[in-house]
């Protein structure tokens, strides 16, 4: 672009800025001029760095170490458009001034310290950003220790410090800008809580045959070190099976306990002799878990095939007893005898 084009340009921007900044009210000005102090440039642009935190992982367990991870973000805007004196022909050094005064949105420099007085120990120095723009984000991190027996919301500060420019005047096509020091402290909560309940699959037995009315039992057991309170077994329907009882409070699993949950199900008649599984949801006062439990369904030739060895170790068991019974029986009435023959 020719160069009294880009002079052009640079006096239609300063021009347009001039009459927005000349219909503001004299009362504006009037508070503007006593806010802000000019260093004999032609106008100012009021704002600065609006930084604010995030916590990425809020959440940890007493007794370890971790990484806390956080997001730096930037939201710092323009305010106003303070006018200033543009003599003839400062046009474009007028313009250029207005590019560089959108500088007064970035933190410079700045240092970022994590500080605890409770039971987080922190164990990373300060993290340096050479620059945090308007709009932008920055991850950080600091490695912590959680002391054992911590536990619930902890608060923790993260402070600031950085510098961001107050102002900029130029002469001669040379940019002068003024910084000065900021401090910032920002607020963080950490959540401190337990390794939560481990339920698992202990075992389980099924009674299903194909079209018919069965029962589903299984084991929970608890193998965390957490109590799961207030316990509560859910079936989740599937289409070969229908729950009709499809809740069953367990109560409170300590660690190393264990809890039975009994279910009625409907099985569909297009179920196959076959194993099948269904899901259980345990769910506990803060969490849930879903187990995967097998479900066995045999034909009626099965039933009755299952049932013919307990018939047999049945009648055996009894024919047993009664053997033992009468031996025991004989065996009483014979020593008396012995005795005689014996005098």
């Amino acid at each position: 672009m020719h160069p009294d084009q880009i002079s052009l340009s640079l006096r239609l921007i300063v021009a347009t800025l001039l009459l927005v900044a000349a219909f503001a009210s004299p009362a504006s000005a009037a508070s503007a001029a006593g806010e802000i102090q000019f260093a004999g440039d032609h106008y100012k642009v009021e704002g600065g760095p609006k930084i604010d935190v995030s916590v990425i992982n809020p959440v940890f367990t007493p007794g370890t170490e971790g990484k806390l991870r956080l997001i730096l973000t930037n939201d710092g805007v323009v305010e106003r458009l303070v006018p200033g004196d543009v003599p003839p022909g400062s046009e474009e050094e007028a313009a250029q001034e207005m590019l560089a005064e959108f500088g007064c949105l970035d933190a410079l420099d700045l240092r970022a310290e994590l500080v605890s007085g409770g039971s987080i120990k922190v164990l990373s120095g300060p993290v340096h950003l050479d620059r945090l723009g308007p709009g932008e984000t920055a991850p950080i991190e600091f490695d912590i220790e959680v002391e054992e027996g911590a536990e619930g919301p902890i608060p923790l500060s993260l402070d600031l410090e950085y510098e961001h420019q107050v102002d900029v005047s130029f002469s001669g096509g040379t940019a002068s800008p003024l910084y000065l020091p900021s401090s910032l402290q920002l607020d963080l909560i950490l959540t401190v809580e337990g390794a939560p309940p481990a339920l698992e699959l202990m075992g389980s037995r099924s009674d299903l045959t194909p079209g018919e009315e069965g029962s589903v039992t299984i084991i929970v057991g608890n193998a965390g070190e957490k109590d799961a309170e207030n316990c509560t077994a859910r079936l989740v329907a599937s289409p070969l099976f229908k729950p009709l009882t499809n809740r069953s409070r367990l109560g409170d699993i300590h660690p190393g306990g264990v809890a039975v949950a009994r279910f009625d199900v409907q099985v569909e008649g297009s179920a196959r002799p076959q194993e099948y599984s269904i899901d259980c949801a345990i769910s506990f006062d803060g969490g849930e878990t879903s187990l995967s439990v097998p479900l066995n369904v045999i034909s009626p030739d099965g039933v009755r095939l299952l049932m013919l060895p307990l018939l047999v170790i049945i009648v055996g068991a009894v024919t047993i007893a009664i053997v033992w019974f009468i031996r025991e029986k004989v065996g009483s009435r014979r020593k008396p005898s012995s005795l005689r023959l014996r005098r």
